[in-house]
């Protein structure tokens, strides 16, 4: 299991390296796609931090990551943006420490990633108005009377092979 921004940064990598760039709406639909997809397969979620999947207008969104490549607007994504992580020093103060994306020890120290690397073609190669699509199709998509994202309800829906579009 991984973190979001993890997770996004390691799909603009393996994106942008495949000549096939992914848009802020693109990526947000192939994450929840490829933790849909993990939930189905392994029965645990991809994306597992405390990061939920938000009801939006164009589909499921993770507001953190959103957020922080919203200056891309519409446009292609070419590489990871570099992070500000809250951390606490060895006397519990909270200090601002900039990250920025490893994608050798991303790969080397999350199980995960060979996933995301394995099924990111299922993806890739729609067009992100196509994902939003599909993604409008899964019920608590369209129930707006129930806020709460379920990994549950998403892994019900996705375990049937007639909802699997990306076979």
């Amino acid at each position: 299991m991984a973190r979001a921004m993890d997770v996004a940064d390691e799909i603009i990598t393996l994106a942008q390296g495949k000549s096939n760039p992914v848009s802020n709406l693109k990526l947000q639909k192939m994450m929840y796609f490829l933790n849909a997809l993990s939930l189905v397969q392994s029965g645990h979620p991809l994306v597992d931090d405390g990061q939920m999947f938000e009801k939006w207008d164009y589909g499921p969104v993770i507001h953190s990551v959103y957020s922080e490549y919203s200056v891309f607007g519409a446009s292609p994504i070419l590489s990871p943006l570099e992070h500000q992580n809250i951390v606490f020093d060895d006397k519990g103060f909270p200090e601002l420490q900039n990250s920025i994306f490893n994608q050798r020890e991303f790969e080397e120290n999350n199980g995960d990633a060979g996933f995301i690397v394995d099924n990111i073609d299922d993806f890739l190669n729609f067009r992100a108005s196509q994902l939003v699509t599909e993604s409008h199709k899964e019920p608590q998509w369209r129930d707006r009377s129930i806020e709460e994202y379920s990994n549950n309800l998403t892994r019900i829906f996705y375990s049937n092979p007639i909802n699997q579009f990306w076979r």
